[in-house]
C-alpha cells in the first residue's frame, strides 16, 4: 500500500553553487537528515537514509582475536618496534 500525501507547491532558489528546495516542517524532516535523491521520468524522488553508527573494530573483541601478521608484512615492518618520532599517544 503506498502512501501519499500532497504537502503544497514550493520554489526552488540558488544557494551558493546548488539549487535548494523548502521542505515544509509538517513533513516531519528534522534538520540534519541526510536524504537520497531518485530521479523517475521527470520526477525527484527524496527518502531519508538512516545514519549508520560507526563501529569502533578497536573496541571489540574480534581485535583481540585477530592474528596481525599479514598486515604486518603487507607493512615491512612492525609498528610495535618503532620508537616514536612524533606527539604519538602510546598506551601502556
Amino acid at each position: 500500500m503506498i502512501k501519499e500525501e500532497y504537502l503544497g507547491i514550493f520554489k526552488t532558489r540558488k544557494q551558493g553553487n546548488s539549487i535548494a528546495v523548502t521542505i515544509p516542517k509538517n513533513a516531519g524532516i528534522e534538520p540534519g537528515v541526510e536524504l537520497a535523491v531518485t530521479r523517475i521520468n521527470d520526477q525527484l524522488v527524496y527518502v531519508p537514509v538512516k545514519p549508520v553508527k560507526p563501529i569502533n573494530l578497536f573496541a571489540t573483541n574480534a581485535v583481540k582475536k585477530h592474528d596481525f601478521t599479514q598486515e604486518i608484512a603487507d607493512l615491512g615492518y612492525d609498528p610495535d618496534t618503532l620508537t616514536p618520532i612524533g606527539h604519538e599517544r602510546i598506551a601502556d
